[in-house]
């Protein structure tokens, strides 16, 4: 489904000034704030009223807390070059709209932007709320399931090889959306990145609650005493350097419970399935995704990184979150109607 939606803003002020002669805004006061709301809402999209929204509440939650805020950190590296090669290549497609396909293409992705620079500032927040880490009920549900501590059971497949391999599909996790997300752009999807972005805005946001009001330890830092073939996990390249990045990295401290991990890649899963139907080549794509994704989950329990029941949160939460951005969307959609907006 393709949206038609790019305008500008005279079109916005002469929409505007259409509705309002079209009596919708008529009323008691509290029905024409509302119905305000809902034309600014309509306007620029839901995506972008949410991040906004919690982006906002971060900032003043931070400053309250006498925190600092974190402008620019490497995970927005990644989008922004993706980003950029999407806007090079819709411009050398179609020279005589790259302008009005650049503006478009930044639009869209800004959200995602915003849900990096939330997560960079959560490490304040976090750490000024009283909690006690979760993790001992992971360990218990864990081996209530399966009879056993599942990361002590991937022992047995250890090969710094595998280890190696394990590691390079538990750092896709950010790249496997994002790829769905480039090709969506180029497509000229909207509606569909739209519902997207939402979709991994939620799952995020639901993540970051998560991990500052119940912070659960990974399985390789709360049970690490019990880990004996190997104690520690090595490799013979990479693990090792990719490991320490991700140490160094992590922004909250007890960030197991839902995997987002699990979550972001289900959405990519996902969307890729939906992506799929655009086209017989797409299709390939989503043949792909399928080891890629399943490999990833199966990674977070080999490399310790998540309890199993983590993995069953991140799956709900990215499910959940799919029906929620959809739901939304075709409300967005008929807004949009409502107001005359094209």
């Amino acid at each position: 489904m393709n949206g038609n939606i790019t305008g500008n803003k005279a079109d916005s002020f002469n929409v505007l000034e259409n509705v309002e002669k079209s009596g919708v805004f008529s009323g008691p006061i509290f029905k024409r704030i509302g119905d305000y709301l809902c034309f600014f809402a309509a306007t620029i999209g839901f995506d972008l009223v949410f991040v906004l929204f919690m982006t906002t509440l971060l900032v003043v939650t931070v400053w309250l807390l006498d925190g600092h805020i974190r402008f620019f950190q490497a995970s927005i590296i990644l989008p922004l070059g993706i980003m950029a090669a999407a806007v090079i290549i819709k411009s050398i497609q179609i020279p005589a709209k790259a302008l009005k396909n650049s503006i478009i293409i930044l639009r869209d992705w800004i959200p995602f932007l915003f849900i990096a620079f939330i997560y960079e500032n959560l490490h304040d927040i976090a750490g000024r709320i009283d909690h006690y880490d979760v993790a001992r009920y992971m360990f218990h549900w864990d081996g209530l399931l399966f009879g056993i501590q599942p990361t002590i059971w991937a022992q047995h497949l250890f090969n710094p090889l595998f280890t190696d391999i394990m590691s390079i599909s538990y750092a896709s996790y950010f790249t496997l959306p994002l790829a769905i997300m480039f090709f969506l752009s180029l497509a000229g999807e909207r509606n569909l990145f739209r519902s997207m972005v939402l979709c991994i805005s939620f799952t995020f946001v639901i993540g970051f609650i998560c991990y500052t009001f119940f912070p659960c330890s990974p399985p390789r830092y709360f049970m690490e005493s019990m880990y004996t073939n190997p104690h520690t996990l090595t490799g013979f390249f990479l693990y090792n350097k990719l490991q320490g990045m991700w140490d160094g990295l992590s922004v909250i401290s007890g960030g197991a419970f839902p995997s987002l991990h699990v979550g972001i890649s289900t959405v990519a899963l996902i969307y890729a399935y939906k992506y799929r139907k655009i086209s017989k080549l797409n299709k390939v794509i989503w043949y792909l995704y399928i080891p890629l994704v399943t490999s990833l989950w199966f990674s977070t329990v080999y490399l310790r990184h998540h309890w199993v029941v983590d993995i069953i949160a991140g799956w709900l939460v990215a499910i959940g979150s799919y029906f929620l951005a959809e739901r939304l969307l075709k409300i967005w959609l008929h807004m949009r109607k409502r107001f005359s907006i094209s």
